[in-house]
């Protein structure tokens, strides 16, 4: 609005989804399935893939982490790395594609607001965490074949600070947005 009058669209104006309604807020993601968007198949299609990713990703990084805790022989520097990216991917995987399973099967964000941002940070966070995990890797597979520090031999507690570090990276870029920075 301008003043106290309200803003008129052109008669050119053109909105790229159908609408029934002259209420455009009744078509809110938090309130209403979003059947403008695509078909029933589509959103089933969608639930039932993001349902396989829950559960195959899901169990194949909970047996990552468990052999690397069981079998002492796989406590190496470099699987401490993998182990990080293992707890991200679980991260990713178990809250990311389960909520996004559960709302493509309902169509719209049934968790509301709070579950959209509760949502976008795990997964902000575990995605983030597996991309520095891997610069992490090719970092440590760089100083093991090129050699550019002479002697340096990258040891547990590099990969442990390496691992943390990944952690407090993510955090920086995740926690803006939650608290309303975008």
């Amino acid at each position: 609005m301008r003043g106290n009058r309200p803003v008129e669209f052109p008669d050119d104006f053109w909105i790229p989804i159908p609408l029934d309604t002259n209420n455009i807020t009744a078509l809110s993601p938090y309130l209403v399935p979003q059947d403008h968007l695509g078909s029933l198949g589509i959103f089933y299609s969608m639930s039932a893939f993001m349902f396989f990713l829950f559960v195959t990703g899901t169990a194949i990084n909970i047996l990552t982490i468990a052999c690397t805790v069981q079998y002492k022989k796989l406590r190496s520097h470099l699987n401490y790395i993998l182990v990080n990216l293992a707890v991200a991917n679980l991260l990713v995987s178990s809250v990311g594609s389960f909520t996004c399973f559960y709302c493509f099967a309902f169509r719209y964000m049934i968790l509301g607001p709070l579950g959209c941002k509760i949502e976008g940070f795990t997964a902000t966070i575990g995605g983030m965490v597996s991309l520095w995990s891997l610069a992490v890797i090719a970092f440590e597979r760089w100083l093991v074949v090129c050699k550019p520090l002479g002697n340096f031999v990258f040891r547990p507690h590099h990969a442990i600070a390496c691992c943390a570090l990944t952690w407090v990276c993510a955090l920086a870029a995740a926690v803006p947005p939650l608290v309303g920075w975008s």
